[in-house]
């Protein structure tokens, strides 16, 4: 028969080791979409790639006229991207900056309007960014942290940041939840129209991931297609790929 002081000394360990276990940071403490945005900061803030280029392939199965596009694009986060539509050559682009977009075309300035550019956001720049105003942002972007629930995606259990159990309307951010990576969001483009936009494969990359598949539904059916290639991370770009004031005398792709 085991002794009083064996029995006391091993009551004393399990309460030791469940003390332990519930002092343990871990995914179970994830209940709010403020400590899903704690948790994905923690992770890869300073891991996470700063810089990438690639060659967009993209398809749009409603435009019969744009039908299959190739568009070269350079970013760094958290605000900067740049995409030229169909050659580096012609001077048909779009140029995202800080919170405004600037089109070109034919090498000249069209116009200059805001432009949040939500994806840069979320898909990375929130990563270089204080906490506080990556909440602002996302407000701003009509994302509402007081709101969270728990899904599956892809027979993956995810997060939800923005929405509760069964609310496929309002602004969205979906978190896979192994790995802390946005693998969908859904927004507002309208009344009428709901934008749902899917993470269909990614590639790890510096300590985080870069996407390689994005696909674009608008009210359930495929509006855009995007399947990137020649994907270079981490690499030094020229802040002159970016300027406004220098479009034209430099690019990117050699």
């Amino acid at each position: 028969m085991l002794g009083s002081s064996y029995l006391y000394a091993m009551q004393r360990l399990a309460c030791l080791m469940l003390l332990l276990i519930l002092a343990i940071p871990g995914k179970s403490q994830i209940n709010s979409s403020d400590a899903l945005l704690d948790a994905m900061l923690k992770k890869y803030t300073g891991k996470w790639c700063r810089t990438a280029t690639f060659v967009q392939y993209t398809y749009r199965p409603n435009d019969s006229l744009n039908k299959y596009m190739t568009w070269y694009e350079a970013m760094e986060y958290p605000d900067l991207l740049r995409i030229d539509f169909n050659s580096t050559t012609k001077g048909n682009a779009a140029l995202f900056r800080n919170d405004s977009a600037y089109r070109y075309r034919k090498g000249l300035l069209q116009d200059i309007r805001v432009d949040k550019h939500d994806l840069l956001l979320i898909l990375g720049g929130m990563y270089f960014r204080k906490k506080q105003d990556v909440i602002s942002r996302l407000a701003e972007l009509n994302y509402h942290l007081d709101h969270f629930s728990e899904n599956t995606w892809n027979g993956q259990p995810v997060y939800v940041l923005g929405a509760e159990k069964g609310d496929t309307v309002n602004n969205q951010i979906w978190v896979d939840k192994s790995e802390l990576r946005v693998v969908r969001t859904i927004s507002k483009l309208s009344a009428s129209e709901v934008l749902d936009m899917r993470v269909e494969a990614c590639v790890k990359a510096c300590g985080g991931y870069m996407e390689s598949k994005l696909g674009f539904y608008i009210n359930g059916k495929l509006d855009q297609l995007e399947v990137y290639k020649e994907l270079q991370t981490g690499v030094k770009i020229d802040p002159a790929v970016f300027d406004p004031k220098q479009f034209g005398k430099v690019h990117w792709r050699k």
